[in-house]
């Protein structure tokens, strides 16, 4: 049923030194700037590829004010994503270079905090980015470009039951606590048993959640029936505009969502324009004045 990841949505304090970060030094495109649509106040910014396709997208809300993270008993703590095979040099150089500091470093991989703490890792994948996908504002050449999304590291506070919502709600194979889409298997979700029993508290660089992707709605449909089946937590099911969702609480609390691979981020902008104005999907349009005026105020 999961044709693999769509998006991943953190936490950033820092609107314009995240854009920075992500379309500076990692190369990807600003696809989207729009408004978190639960929190009219709140920034809501998109980069993926060229053309902003599911299972490139990495999202941040903007909440100045955020505090710490807390990492408890539930919590999404690492994105890996894809790079060609060969490119790790020319990334170890251009992280060092740009000052971030490496945490991690081996034959594959290299793994280092964005600037609101986020854990990333960079992982070799025997693939290139498509050359219509390839962003072009960038000094990073389509050979090395990031590719997407390769994987997410969960900590879970029940491990039978999270690896049972992978495995029979979203349809995925799951072998030695890692839960992969059957149509792209080297794309993994890796579930970790937490060992405390304290809260986790989500804040600064946190990943609120991660979205998973499926071709149409009647997949979204066919998953809630199993997520009312198994007694999962149902939150909501909208309609985002870019987007169709399913938003669902997994046994150990975590925020699962599902979304349609379409209509995209084409919806309001041309292609070769998005990310350059402030969008919002037609359903929002009548509050616009309102949004925009709390958002630039904020930022004055």
């Amino acid at each position: 049923m999961i044709s693999g990841f769509h998006h991943l949505t953190a936490i950033t304090k820092d609107a314009e030194k995240n854009k920075i970060f992500y379309t500076d030094i990692l190369g990807l495109r600003l696809v989207k700037q729009t408004v978190n649509q639960d929190n009219l106040t709140d920034p809501h910014l998109f980069y993926g590829d060229y053309k902003g396709t599911p299972g490139t997208i990495l999202t941040f809300f903007e909440l100045p004010r955020v505090g710490q993270r807390h990492e408890e008993d539930s919590y999404i703590h690492e994105v890996l994503l894809k790079i060609p095979q060969g490119s790790l040099p020319f990334w170890r150089n251009r992280l060092t270079a740009g000052v971030v500091r490496l945490i991690g470093n081996d034959e594959a991989s290299c793994t280092f905090l964005d600037p609101d703490d986020m854990k990333i890792s960079l992982v070799e994948m025997p693939e290139m980015i498509a050359p219509d996908q390839a962003t072009r504002h960038s000094d990073v050449p389509a050979e090395y470009q990031i590719i997407g999304i390769q994987g997410i590291h969960y900590t879970v506070s029940d491990l039978e039951k999270t690896e049972a919502f992978f495995r029979d709600v979203l349809g995925m194979k799951v072998t030695n606590h890692i839960a992969h889409p059957i149509p792209f298997p080297d794309e993994e979700s890796r579930l970790i048993q937490s060992t405390s029993l304290k809260p986790t508290r989500l804040g600064k660089g946190a990943i609120d959640h991660i979205a998973y992707s499926v071709p149409e709605r009647k997949v979204l449909d066919l998953i809630l029936d199993k997520a009312k089946d198994s007694q999962i937590t149902v939150e909501k099911i909208i309609d985002r505009g870019y987007f169709q969702s399913l938003y669902l609480r997994e046994p150990s609390g975590l925020r699962i969502e599902i979304a349609t691979e379409h209509p995209g981020f084409t919806l309001d902008e041309p292609l070769e324009k998005l990310g350059e104005s402030f969008a919002l999907p037609d359903f929002l349009e009548t509050k616009r004045k309102a949004i925009e005026d709390t958002i630039l105020n904020r930022k004055e």
